[in-house]
């Protein structure tokens, strides 16, 4: 057996890998890989952050941390020049330090490629491809000497699959996809060049195929037994024949002594129906558009907004009613604060135009709660929301206060999505997150057998106690012993830099995003049907 001293970790993220699709494909011969990281190895469930949003579950990987202790729960937060303006989430949103960065200042050298929330790259001991949204043109390897290696032998190919553009021709966009996977591997293989002891590769390709085309890949799909074996079927199913391959590549590159893991930050479920919270808000009285709101008259239900705004629009008008482009804040009581899971309460003294007292805050809460949960659909009687809780239930940190108040789920085969009104039957999106995703671990020091149940914050403190680094105090993740080992490092008091000054510091090569990089940024995630 090669030396304890001498093992190696190396992650590879499949961002929304799921069982159900895992299991499937593994039936079917495509995953040759993954059947045998199962067979040889250990693998259980891995289940991400509350809400499954990529960009809060991939800081919690990094931080091993819960949102309300790292500061990211969307992709775009509030601009702090101007509270009105939402700008695009960076690596600089992470307040607290990732463990790459507390591997490098326990002086080991580390690896990360593709990583979301990692642009622009912060200064570590090591090689960064940074993720996963990058400016076309602008620098997002580190350190710069490498980048012109990498330029050289095997250029990185950033952003692409924009799958909101390719609603009529699926298989072109699997086509894409395949070429960016086999492209990023030749990336990696640089990355994982030389000597470093941890080292993660995130491919995202699972989740752009599987929002739009769920219904090829999950056989619980009402779709399914219809579309998965056509030719658009089989183009998809060949992307993952590329990503299983892409195992092998990667293995090889790391080396005899690497220990192995695949993960996803969270799973998939199939969809069929779409609800548009915003309008569901707009439905129930609690927010105005400044389009349907002429003179405020605001659909008001709620006893607090009653006293705010007392007229009502009628029945007829509330049915046609749109997703709101321009919220009347002077007559909305909640509001959608982040996209598709999130809803505020419309705050004096802390929103900017806030009209609901602070007195009645814990009241309107309530009352926004149980409207969501009890609305039905206009004919059917079904409910799309099938969760709702409140942050302090969720969250624990110094930034919970970031979060939005009141964090929603929708039911089985429903999801959030915009609509130009509350609630529609879909065939495009065909797949959403759900929390469980998937967990194994294979090769040097992994013996065979269940990894059991995990949390994505857990990996933090694994690669640590891999590598015999100490963990801090404050890492809320648990150690797991079938990957690092049973003698976990002793916890010391939590550590802010591997540099003299915070890490985070313009001083220290980071700078803020410009105006035309956060543009970039945000038609990007337009075009991933992320933000409006």
């Amino acid at each position: 057996m090669t030396p304890a001293r001498t093992r190696r970790l190396l992650i590879i993220g499949w961002d929304g890998a799921d069982w159900e699709i895992v299991n499937d494909l593994i039936e079917r011969g495509d995953l040759p890989n993954v059947g045998r990281m199962i067979e040889e190895g250990a693998a259980g469930n891995l289940d991400s952050t509350t809400p499954s949003h990529s960009w809060a579950a991939w800081s919690t990987f990094l931080t091993g941390m819960n949102p309300g202790s790292h500061g990211v729960f969307d992709f775009v937060e509030r601009d702090p020049k101007e509270p009105r303006r939402r700008i695009p989430v960076s690596s600089r949103s992470i307040k607290t330090p990732t463990f790459f960065e507390r591997l490098s200042e326990a002086g080991h050298e580390v690896r990360l490629g593709n990583i979301p929330v990692t642009f622009p790259p912060t200064p570590v001991r090591g090689r960064i491809i940074a993720g996963v949204t990058v400016p076309p043109g602008s620098s997002f390897v580190y350190p710069e000497e490498w980048a012109a290696e990498l330029r050289e032998s095997a250029p990185f190919p950033v952003n692409g699959m924009e799958w909101t553009r390719f609603r009529d021709d699926p298989e072109a966009l699997a086509r894409e996809a395949k070429g960016l996977v086999e492209r990023r591997t030749g990336s990696f293989e640089c990355l994982l060049g030389g000597e470093w002891k941890v080292a993660t590769c995130v491919y995202v390709a699972p989740d752009r195929l599987q929002h739009p085309l769920a219904s090829y890949l999950m056989p619980s799909h009402p779709d399914y037994p219809r579309l998965a074996d056509g030719a658009t079927g089989h183009a998809i199913r060949d992307v993952y024949r590329t990503l299983d391959s892409s195992i092998e590549h990667l293995r090889v590159a790391a080396g005899p002594a690497a220990s192995l893991i695949l993960m996803s930050d969270h799973g998939f479920r199939p969809v069929n129906r779409a609800c548009n919270l915003g309008a569901v808000l707009n439905e129930l009285g609690f927010s105005a558009s400044l389009r349907t709101t002429t003179a405020r008259n605001a659909v008001l239900r709620s006893s607090v907004a009653g006293a705010i705004a007392k007229r009502r629009v009628g029945q007829a008008l509330k049915k046609r009613l749109r997703s709101p482009s321009r919220i009347d804040w002077k007559a909305t009581v909640a509001y959608e604060s982040a996209l598709g899971f999130g809803v505020s309460v419309n705050l004096k003294g802390r929103e900017p135009d806030g009209i609901v007292d602070p007195k009645d805050h814990e009241k309107v809460l309530e009352e926004v709660h149980d409207a969501l949960l009890g609305f039905t659909e206009a004919g059917t009687s079904e409910r799309p929301v099938g969760f709702v809780a409140r942050k302090e239930d969720l969250y624990q940190g110094s930034y919970r206060g970031l979060a939005p108040d009141l964090i929603v789920e929708s039911n089985p085969l429903w999801a959030f999505s915009r609509l130009h009104q509350p609630t529609a039957r879909i065939d495009w999106p065909s797949g959403t997150h759900r929390r469980r995703g998937i967990l194994l671990a294979h090769g040097n020091g992994i013996e065979r057998g269940s990894l059991g149940d995990r949390h994505i914050a857990d990996i933090a403190p694994t690669a640590l106690a891999f590598s015999g680094t100490p963990l801090g105090s404050d890492l809320e993740g648990e150690v797991i012993e079938e990957i690092a080992g049973t003698t976990a490092p002793t916890a010391v008091p939590a550590s802010n830099t591997f540099t003299d000054g915070d890490p985070k510091d313009s001083s220290q090569g980071f700078t803020e995003l410009t105006q035309e990089e956060q543009e970039s940024i945000s038609s990007h995630l337009r075009s991933l049907g992320y933000i409006e």
